[in-house]
């Protein structure tokens, strides 16, 4: 990581602005609210992608077996603005990448998008009381919500600990905010990872005794066209062309360089809106890889949006996959921690039923 120690007088007055509003709320002088509603926050401290979308969507998926469930996000970058509810006909300018992709996998879940967390909270309340859980994507920092269960992610390449504030490095707070959270996952990780190596993954960040901490890893299915539900194996002959808008494309292209013969990558930033111009330039590089076994590879956000598009040339849709992306424990941890979201919803759900009276 390149720290850019030029910028420290900005890092000290970006803390002490940070630590001040910290502070408010700690006191009280700023209000935090509390729900009748199970509420489940998923951030981080570190600016940058360290997978909120891959676990907010494993939490959904395990709470929507017992669970009616929502999710809330600011809808980052979408074009539109106040409060925008999913629907079939919604779309990521309207309600932004993650909602969008959280509403494609959970049809059945109630996505909102709104910057202001307590005011689709509220909505929630009034228009989906059967609601049990809600899950607040990228709301460490949000702290007009008070969630019953706090979620921060740290990436494994990534450390806290060996971070500084930003503009210096690429922390939002201070790592001593990390006590705030009920747990710590920290995200990323090689699946080789040894005993003694989580020992001082838990030495390094220290939770406290009141805190449960989890070491997740990325699991990747085969290739799937991104138009039909046809799978494609990864091969050691393959060329693989990989296009990404998102903030960490690396371990994707790391998993990649492993299992086929060659990969090349066109960065895009974080939530790209790809335009013709963006394939024109995709085309052309993917006419000028020499292998007769080569295909385009796409997130799973950048799918989504693609698919809604339209606007994959006609010569390339049989040639654009998606790499399916799952969260996975470490240590078998699977059932300690599904057990953990099941029994706070199970404590604080609201009365469905008194609410449908």
């Amino acid at each position: 990581m390149k720290l850019r120690w030029y910028l420290w007088p900005f890092a000290w007055l970006y803390g002490l602005a940070v630590y001040i509003r910290n502070c408010l709320f700690d006191w009280g002088w700023k209000k935090s609210r509390s729900f009748q509603t199970a509420v489940i926050s998923v951030g981080n401290i570190t600016a940058g992608g360290t997978g909120k979308t891959p676990h907010v969507e494993y939490i959904l998926s395990v709470l929507q077996q017992q669970f009616p469930v929502a999710m809330v996000s600011r809808g980052y970058k979408r074009k539109s603005r106040g409060l925008q509810v999913a629907t079939p006909s919604s779309d990521s300018r309207q309600i932004g990448d993650e909602p969008f992709q959280i509403y494609q996998k959970f049809p059945n879940a109630v996505v909102v998008a709104d910057a202001n967390r307590c005011r689709a909270i509220d909505y929630i309340e009034k228009y989906h009381p059967v609601t049990d859980a809600i899950v607040l994507d990228d709301a460490f920092q949000h702290r007009y919500v008070e969630p019953g269960l706090s979620v921060l992610l740290i990436d494994y390449n990534r450390l806290i600990t060996k971070d500084k504030l930003l503009p210096v490095g690429n922390l939002r707070e201070s790592t001593l905010s990390r006590y705030r959270a009920s747990v710590i996952i920290i995200t990323k990780c090689p699946s080789t990872l040894k005993p003694i190596d989580l020992r001082n993954l838990y030495n390094e960040i220290s939770p406290r005794p009141y805190q449960r901490l989890f070491y997740t890893t990325y699991q990747y299915d085969s290739l799937q066209s991104i138009f039909t539900s046809q799978t494609l194996p990864l091969t050691n002959d393959m060329e693989v062309l990989v296009v990404s808008g998102i903030a960490q494309p690396k371990p994707m292209l790391s998993y990649l360089s492993q299992h086929v013969a060659s990969v090349n990558a066109i960065s895009f930033a974080d939530h790209h809106h790809f335009s013709q111009k963006d394939w024109k330039k995709i085309q052309k590089r993917f006419d000028e890889m020499s292998g007769s076994n080569k295909c385009i590879v796409v997130t799973e956000k950048d799918a989504v949006k693609l698919r809604a598009q339209k606007i994959i040339p006609e010569s390339l849709k049989d040639k654009v996959w998606v790499l399916p992306i799952k969260v996975s424990f470490l240590q078998n941890a699977e059932k300690d921690f599904n057990k953990l979201m099941i029994d706070y919803v199970s404590k604080n759900k609201r009365d469905s039923e008194f609410f449908n009276r």
